[in-house]
């Protein structure tokens, strides 16, 4: 048994609680998908009422980073990737500050060239697979001469992968929520959707290539078109 919590003495106790299991798991003491200590163990370390523990667990689950589960294998569970809260808060506070759909373009067109040439320098071979598998879904539509029916921003995501940049990843992730929200009012031409996809293969060549310089001044390029066509 990890013994890595303190009995609380002060301050509100479910946040207490909620500071020292957080820490535990960002530092690593706690991993995606192992169980948390059973309740019993964790009252009889936190010295807290059944109430405040589970007022803290409560509010570990609704900020991504546990998962309670009933049953026989029932308990708090690390969930993966739980620094993934980080893009729904994110989302969140664009949504509230209002943050225009024009400001979330500027702000692609400033972070994404660095992206791709982080991508071109640390690409991996699944990587590749990953995004000339996305161009081959779009370019099926595209020799059928139907408009494919694109919500997201799901290649600029796996760029994001490919970097290898964990808060890039998440800040993309963020951007691309409210994108997926706007997409669904925006109409594109079959010819909107081949210049897109055009780019995407050429950026896609540069990263595969190691082409930092290329894929960073592609991209460039490539969001400044699109912000030009949906705004």
């Amino acid at each position: 048994m990890k013994s890595v919590f303190k009995t609380v003495q002060r301050g509100r106790l479910s946040d207490n609680v909620v500071f020292q299991i957080k820490k535990s798991i960002i530092d690593g003491v706690y991993k995606p998908g192992e169980k948390l200590p059973s309740e019993k163990h964790l009252l009889e370390m936190f010295n807290v009422s059944r109430g405040s523990l589970r007022e803290a667990l409560k509010s570990l689950e609704r900020l991504g980073f546990i998962v309670i589960k009933t049953g026989v294998f029932g308990g708090a569970y690390v969930i993966d990737k739980a620094m993934r809260s980080f893009s729904n808060t994110l989302y969140d506070i664009i949504k509230m500050n209002k943050i225009s759909f024009h400001e979330l373009l500027e702000t692609r067109e400033i972070i994404e060239p660095g992206i791709a040439a982080l991508a071109a320098a640390k690409r991996t071979k699944e990587d590749i697979k990953q995004l000339e598998a996305l161009i081959a879904l779009r370019d099926k539509s595209m020799q059928e001469n139907k408009i494919p029916i694109i919500v997201n921003i799901d290649w600029h995501q796996v760029v994001a992968m490919a970097s290898k940049n964990q808060l890039l990843c998440l800040v993309i992730d963020a951007i691309a929520m409210i994108l997926n929200d706007e997409f669904k009012k925006i109409s594109l031409s079959l010819e909107d959707h081949r210049v897109i996809l055009d780019f995407h293969k050429k950026i896609t060549t540069c990263i595969k290539d190691g082409d930092a310089k290329g894929a960073s001044t592609l991209m460039r390029e490539h969001i400044g078109d699109v912000l030009k066509r949906l705004t």
